[in-house]
C-alpha cells in the first residue's frame, strides 16, 4: 500500500465560516443518525441482565418458603449490575453529548470504535480487524471517537462488497498514524445496505469531521490513513480545549 499525499481537509475558499459550521454539523448528525441504533442496542444489552435477575427473583418469591438467603444474594447481584448499567449507559451517553474536555488512551479510544461498529458490520458481511495495541498517548475522545467511527463507516460505505477492515497504528514522535485497509472477503456474499434508513456517509463528511478535530486525512490505495497530531503537550486536545482537562 502507498498512500498518497497526506493533506488537510481542503474546504471551499468562498465559503463562509457560518456556512462551514453548518456543513460540519450536518456531518456530525449524518454520523450520529448512522450510530444511533448501535448505541440504542448497548444501551438496551446492559439492562437484559438486570431483567434475568428480577425474574429470577420473581421465581423464588413464588415459592411456599422463599429462600431469603438467596434473596439477599440476588439484591445484592441486582445493585451491583444495575450500577454497572447506568455507569455504562452515562459512557454511551457521552457519543452523543461529548464531554468538552475528555480524553483516553488512543489504543482505548480505536478498542471502542471498533467494538461499538463490530457485530453491526458483522451482520452487513463486514468484519473489523483491530491489530492496534499498546499506544497509550492520551488524545481528544472527540477526535477519536467522531474520526475513527466516520471513517470505518464511510469506507464501509463506500465498499461495492463486503470486506475486512484493517486498523494499523504507527507512532512517531509527533504523530500517530492509522491506516484502515479494506481487502474483499474470500467467500463473497451479497452487500446488504448500511444506512439503516438514513444517507450514506460520504468522503467528504469525514474531511469536515476531521478538519475539525486537526485530524489529518488521505486516501490509500486499499482505505485511508488518518493522522493524529502528537505536537502539543496535551497530545491531540484541539487547541480550544487545550488547557482544562
Amino acid at each position: 500500500m502507498t498512500p498518497k499525499t497526506l493533506t488537510s481537509p481542503p474546504l471551499p475558499g468562498n465559503a463562509p465560516g457560518a456556512e462551514l459550521s453548518l456543513l460540519e454539523e450536518g456531518a456530525r448528525y449524518a454520523l450520529l443518525q448512522r450510530l444511533t441504533p448501535v448505541l440504542q442496542h448497548q444501551i438496551m444489552g446492559n439492562f437484559q441482565s438486570m431483567d434475568m435477575i428480577a425474574v429470577m427473583m420473581d421465581r423464588r418469591l413464588q415459592s411456599a418458603s422463599p429462600d431469603l438467603g438467596s434473596m439477599r444474594q440476588d439484591c445484592d447481584l441486582l445493585g451491583s449490575v444495575s450500577e454497572s448499567a447506568i455507569k455504562s449507559v452515562i459512557d454511551l451517553l457521552t457519543w452523543v453529548h461529548p464531554k468538552p474536555a475528555a480524553s483516553q488512551r488512543f489504543d482505548a479510544g480505536v478498542d471502542e470504535c471498533a467494538t461499538l461498529l463490530f457485530n453491526e458490520f458483522k451482520l452487513k458481511g463486514f468484519v473489523i480487524a483491530n491489530e492496534v495495541s499498546q499506544v497509550p498517548a492520551e488524545l481528544s475522545s472527540r477526535a477519536l471517537r467522531s474520526v475513527v467511527s466516520a471513517a470505518l463507516v464511510c469506507l464501509s460505505d463506500e465498499s461495492t462488497a463486503p470486506a475486512t477492515l484493517t486498523l494499523r497504528a504507527q507512532v512517531f514522535p509527533d504523530r500517530i498514524d492509522l491506516s484502515i485497509d479494506l481487502s474483499p472477503q474470500e467467500r463473497q456474499q451479497a452487500r446488504m445496505a448500511m444506512a439503516n434508513g438514513y444517507r450514506l456517509l460520504n468522503w467528504r463528511d469525514l474531511e469536515l469531521l476531521a478538519g475539525a478535530e486537526a485530524v489529518g486525512i488521505a486516501r490509500s490505495d486499499s482505505g485511508a490513513r488518518l493522522t493524529f497530531s502528537l505536537t502539543s503537550q496535551h497530545q491531540g486536545l484541539p487547541a480550544d480545549r487545550a488547557g482544562t482537562r
